[in-house]
């Protein structure tokens, strides 16, 4: 016959049950913490080597899913697997490798691969800019800016064109992804008389293309204003974010409509939605993992975006956390 519970009986019952579910709880979250490089976050963390110090640059190969960063201090670059984590270097095209830097600068910043197995870079403190071939890490083209007060800071790419940003100097620079031959560069777009002023240092930083190549997003880190440039026309005109914060603004991604910016002394990524016509952003979430650590440049793999953990802020004192690392968050963290 069917046991009949009792009100004690059927309370110890509950009781047990919910201790049961407790324990299994716990469990999972427990082995979801031990598994190598992941967090209960669901952030996961991909260590790299010494030599990636200060890794500032990253981004993932269209064609083979591969995770590429470089050391700010050298320019060294580095593969990343992004299922076992493994971090090789394949190039050293600025020579510096091996170089003992006292008082180091940065030589190498955004980075971008264009899935034809090369990665163009921007050359930070050098003035210039340069392509790398991903097979021998060797330096297909470097092309220079007139002298002067420099930093080439961050790189987007379109169907026919690398985009350079220039935090000192108010100008944009273009390289034809066709020309890879070294030449030097003049302006492509001078912001002077636009609605892109320069102010007080840091300027323009993060930068990112549309999928069809028609617009740039760009962001002035200083005041985080965002503003959209016309690749056909030259036109630059401010996006509305309303009082969305976001001030210290360096690496930006597009996924669809979706604009993730991340601010680099805030140590965290703030995602944004974009009116069509690319003339407004409203705030969705942010987010401020732990695992993020003076962060600078995003890219985005299948529903992950990977950022790098610069660390720029601890350079000038020479402790660094280690190891340094790239952090790779769930975009659904933005739900």
């Amino acid at each position: 016959c069917a046991k009949v519970l009792t009100p004690t009986s059927r309370e110890d019952a509950m009781r047990k049950l919910w201790m049961t579910t407790l324990a299994a709880s716990v469990a999972a979250a427990a082995l979801l913490a031990s598994t190598p490089g992941f967090t209960q976050s669901g952030v996961k963390v991909l260590p790299l080597p010494d030599a990636a110090a200060y890794p500032e640059g990253v981004t993932v190969d269209p064609t083979t899913g591969a995770i590429y960063t470089n050391s700010a201090n050298t320019g060294v670059v580095f593969r990343i697997d992004p299922d076992t984590g493994a971090a090789v270097q394949i190039g050293d095209p600025l020579g510096m490798g091996d170089s003992q830097i006292a008082k180091p600068v940065s030589v190498a910043l955004g980075l971008k691969a264009d899935g034809q197995g090369r990665l163009w870079v921007a050359g930070a403190r050098t003035g210039s800019m340069h392509v790398v071939d991903i097979a021998t890490g060797e330096r297909l083209a470097r092309f220079t800016t007139p002298q002067g007060a420099w930093l080439i800071n961050d790189v987007a790419l379109t169907a026919d064109a690398a985009y350079f940003t220039d935090t000192l100097r108010p100008v944009l620079w273009r390289v034809a992804r066709d020309s890879l031959a070294d030449a030097a560069l003049e302006p492509w777009l001078s912001f002077e008389g636009t609605a892109l002023e320069y102010g007080e240092e840091p300027n323009l930083n993060g930068i990112v293309a549309t999928p069809d190549g028609r617009y740039l997003i760009v962001v002035l880190m200083k005041t985080g204003r965002l503003f959209r440039i016309d690749t056909q026309t030259r036109e630059v005109a401010a996006i509305d974010s309303g009082t969305s914060a976001l001030d210290g603004g360096d690496g930006l991604a597009l996924v669809g409509q979706r604009l993730f910016v991340v601010r680099q002394s805030a140590g965290e990524v703030v995602a944004l939605d974009l009116s069509p016509d690319l003339s407004a952003a409203s705030e969705v979430k942010r987010t401020k993992p732990a695992e993020l650590a003076w962060p600078a440049t995003v890219a985005v793999r299948g529903d992950r975006l990977i950022v790098a953990n610069s660390q720029l802020n601890r350079r000038a004192s020479g402790d660094p956390a280690l190891p340094f690392s790239l952090a790779s968050i769930p975009l659904s963290a933005f739900d």
